[in-house]
């Protein structure tokens, strides 16, 4: 009797302090990624070129999957047909989390093509454009499809959500195909581009020699900047795909209910909240527009101030005359 109760009591502050910590760090998550959309749309950065626009798309992905696992990830399913809805919704959080990969790799598959390939890409019909864009959307809604089909509600465990396999090839099939197409292919396609990329850069007389000093500049910055954002997916997502990848292969626990399972996830979806801070820190068209919204908000509270003192003035010369009047 003891045990049991000392066990609940351990699964108790467990689910406490992993609500606390996702509410902390998915909480950062939303302020910083609302605070880059903001600047990104104020400065309207998606009219620069291909790339920019790719990145303020990244922005919006992250921050809407922020705010989908918040919901989704920080309760529990409830009871019957409701909770079955409830684990099928969880999807669309997978649906940015994977869309969100694959806008990452469209932008290292741009980066890389216009680093090599300057001239030969650097005007895209309007077509193509639409088409890169959309990309990573259909890719995400590809791969989450047939999560959405085989989640469901746990039944011998309350609040809980599983993929109900129907026998255990479908179960292999599966994770494979989940952690070749979540992580070890845009992995490999990320790594490949951006180590070439920096390479040509570093390297090459010829690419320095067709590019301006400011196009140089940025385009530099953008690479440097994307590998920090490749890096930063490759360490918050492998031990969640590791951690699954073992668990298909030995099938020797139970990979949703386990507190492992919990704090995977939620450092994979830590990655979405790094982004802002490596936007931040590395891309000055962030910068510059932060900036600018910083010196129009003084302005518009100096104009308030002086505003106000002005009203203040006028007021008291007002009541002065009027005294004057009532002696008179």
């Amino acid at each position: 009797m003891e045990n049991e109760t000392d066990n609940s009591t351990h699964q108790l502050d467990d689910s406490v302090w992993l609500i606390t910590l996702r509410f902390v760090v998915i909480g950062v998550g939303i302020v910083l990624n609302t605070v880059v959309t903001g600047v990104f749309l104020y400065i309207r950065m998606y009219k620069k070129s291909l790339v920019h626009g790719l990145i303020v798309q990244q922005s919006f992905l992250d921050l809407f999957g922020c705010c989908t696992f918040l919901f989704f990830y920080n309760q529990d399913a409830p009871d019957g047909e409701i909770g079955t809805v409830f684990c099928k919704g969880r999807m669309l959080f997978w649906f940015f989390a994977v869309t969100s990969t694959y806008n990452l790799v469209v932008i290292t598959i741009e980066r890389y093509l216009s680093i090599m390939y300057p001239f030969k890409f650097k005007d895209k019909p309007i077509l193509i454009v639409c088409i890169i864009y959309i990309t990573p959307h259909v890719i995400g809604a590809l791969i989450v499809f047939h999560l959405a089909i085989l989640a469901d509600i746990n039944e011998d465990k309350s609040g809980e959500c599983l993929y109900n396999y129907p026998n255990n090839k479908v179960r292999f099939a599966s994770g494979i195909c989940i952690f070749l197409t979540l992580f070890f292919i845009p992995t490999c396609i990320m790594i490949c581009c951006k180590g070439r990329a920096i390479w040509e850069i570093r390297s090459s007389d010829n690419w320095r020699q067709s590019h301006s000093t400011s196009d140089a500049s940025m385009y530099k910055n953008l690479a440097y900047t994307m590998c920090f954002v490749v890096i930063v997916f490759i360490c918050t997502s492998s031990p969640n795909f590791t951690l699954y990848l073992v668990y298909i292969i030995c099938q020797c626990f139970e990979f949703s209910t386990i507190v492992e399972h919990e704090i995977t996830v939620l450092l994979y979806t830590s990655n979405m909240c790094i982004n802002p801070i490596v936007y931040g820190a590395k891309m000055k068209d962030f910068r510059r527009g932060l900036d600018k919204i910083r010196c129009k908000l003084r302005g518009l509270l100096r104009r308030d101030v002086g505003g106000r003192s002005h009203n203040v003035s006028v007021t008291s010369h007002s009541s002065n005359g009027i005294v004057n009047n009532s002696y008179v």
